[in-house]
């Protein structure tokens, strides 16, 4: 009994092991991908750099191409190499070199030359969808009279013609002869490859997989994969018949791996007839991440478009329509569900402008109270529960009225107790004076004066607590001749306070005068004066003064 025990809990724990396994593995997997396609994204917004290099050397070719006093062999060799830079770069103008080479070479008598140029060039307009003009050109050419080298791009010329030809009629075409001429050529020229080259793995790959001999399929990939450079036409073809093998191993993951892989090395070595992130892009958007298959698609459309080879336009136009029309419907949710938050913002900003009316209305009902304190003796644990509730509701506005509104409590405290003490002392007064020297009490300005004097002091300490730098910043929009400089008792000057009153929002001169004890004239000169000798243009002063910044922000 003890035994069977130990021997479930024994499959137990390593089916467990294996589950662990499995999800960590797939987690790589998934991170692996992403990294790649993180890679891919930004190696699509670079290409720009990519084709700069490639339109550099072909500038330099063209540029030696046409020097005067060139040798046949010199023009000849040049032409093969712009040929060769726009294979796979731009169809048309491949194929206006080839046809020059071509040219060339019929000119030279060099029927090696001939021979080379016709079967480039045929190969070049079966891209281009020209399938009769490319047999025609392989026709003229005698089979017995291939070097090895020649038969191994006459074979596989023949067989990319049949291959596009079937390729471009997929939906089926009266002559069935075709494939039959493709498996005859793709023979032919899987006979001649050597072993050593990135032809012999891909091809044989392919027929390795074709054939459902998946491993030696993988054998001979991965034998040679080391051996190329990510950027090559090596690297993508390898990697993009890698992405081939795992699709028919059903191994999804692995497969948009090297599918990635295949369309990064394009991008990278401006390889435009780039099947790999056109078809990448249908498994992305079939998981349903429509924004990326989007863009690969629409990129894969203007490679192939830039390339302008028929065979790849025809292609991708078919998929880009599904995606795209997708994609647009996706948009059009992501709208719909932006005007909806829009209308919610609009309800919340609603009811915040409620918010704001109703403390508001709270801020006028203090200013009412400053009125009201004759009456303050009779109601002050009414006002006092009122204040709190405003003070509350004062706590939800910015940090500066917060301030000023706790400070104003304070003073409203103080000045009612200095009130209570003048008149005790008038009242005092009344009883042991004259009414000579209670009159000359009452008339005195003294106290007045004193009040005003420790307002401007309460005023300047609480708004340097606010902006303890607004003097430094004040001097910074002045020349030096201009600046303010403050003695040793002093906080804040007349002109100070002026703009203090400005930067806590009060701007109109006559609130101002009022708050200060100041002519209105007084104010205006303050003011004209300082933006009339300031740094910045005159209608921008009072903005910057405005700009300085509270120390509680």
């Amino acid at each position: 009994m003890n035994y069977a025990i130990s021997k479930m809990a024994c499959k137990i724990i390593f089916s467990a092991i294996l589950i662990t396994i499995g999800i960590c593995t797939h987690a790589q997997d998934n991170k692996r991908l992403n990294t790649l396609l993180t890679e891919l994204d930004r190696a699509i917004a670079n290409q720009e750099q990519y084709k700069e290099q490639k339109e550099e050397t072909i500038s330099g070719l063209k540029i030696r191409l046409n020097q005067p006093d060139l040798t046949i062999e010199d023009r000849f060799t040049l032409c093969s190499r712009l040929t060769n830079e726009y294979e796979f770069y731009r169809c048309d103008s491949a194929r206006l070199y080839a046809l020059r080479r071509l040219s060339i070479a019929e000119e030279s008598g060099n029927k090696s030359w001939v021979t080379d140029s016709r079967i480039q060039l045929a190969s070049i307009l079966s891209k281009a969808v020209m399938f009769h003009e490319a047999l025609e050109l392989m026709d003229s050419i005698e089979e017995e009279s291939l070097t090895p080298a020649q038969q191994i791009e006459y074979y596989r010329a023949f067989y990319e013609i049949y291959v596009y030809r079937i390729e471009f009629f997929e939906d089926g075409y009266p002559d069935e002869s075709f494939a039959q001429k493709r498996d005859y050529y793709q023979n032919a020229f899987l006979n001649v490859l050597p072993i050593s080259s990135y032809e012999y793995a891909s091809y044989y790959g392919i027929r390795y997989i074709n054939n459902n001999e998946l491993d030696k399929a993988e054998q001979v990939l991965y034998n040679y994969l080391p051996q190329a450079n990510i950027g090559t036409r090596a690297y993508s073809i390898l990697t993009a018949v890698l992405s081939f093998l795992y699709d028919v191993n059903g191994d999804l993951q692995k497969m948009k791996e090297y599918l990635a892989l295949s369309a990064l090395s394009d991008i990278k070595g401006n390889i435009m007839e780039n099947a790999s992130l056109r078809t990448l892009s249908t498994l992305i958007y079939e998981e349903g991440d429509i924004s990326r298959a989007n863009a690969y698609i629409k990129k894969s459309m203007e490679d192939a478009n830039f390339y302008n080879a028929r065979i790849r336009n025809f292609q991708t136009s078919r998929v880009l329509p599904i995606i795209d029309k997708a994609y647009q419907t996706d948009k059009a949710k992501q709208q719909r569900k932006l005007e909806l938050l829009l209308v919610i913002i609009s309800i919340l900003s609603l009811g915040l402008l409620i918010g704001i009316f109703f403390i508001i209305r709270e801020i006028k009902k203090v200013s009412r109270a400053k009125k009201e304190i004759s009456e303050i003796n009779d109601q002050l644990k009414t006002y006092n529960q009122k204040l709190k509730e405003a003070n509350h509701a004062l706590a939800e506005t910015n940090l500066i009225k917060e301030e000023y509104v706790g400070h104003f409590l304070g003073l409203c405290s103080a000045y009612i107790e200095k009130m209570e003490k003048y008149q005790k002392k008038i009242f005092n007064k009344a009883k042991t004076s004259t009414a000579e020297e209670l009159y000359k009490m009452i008339r005195s300005t003294q106290f007045i004066e004193d009040e005003r004097e420790e307002f401007y002091t309460n005023f300047d300490d609480s708004f340097l607590k606010l902006f303890p730098d607004f003097v430094e910043k004040f001097n910074k929009l002045l020349p030096n001749e201009e600046q303010v400089v403050l003695k040793s008792n002093e906080k804040l000057t007349t002109g100070l306070r002026i703009f203090a009153l400005i930067r806590l929002g009060i701007d109109d001169s006559t609130k101002i005068a009022e708050f200060l004890n100041y002519s209105l004239a007084t104010i205006y000169n303050y003011r004209s004066r300082y933006r009339n000798k300031s740094l910045v243009p005159r209608d921008e002063f009072e903005k910057e003064i405005m700009k300085i910044g509270s120390n509680f922000m």
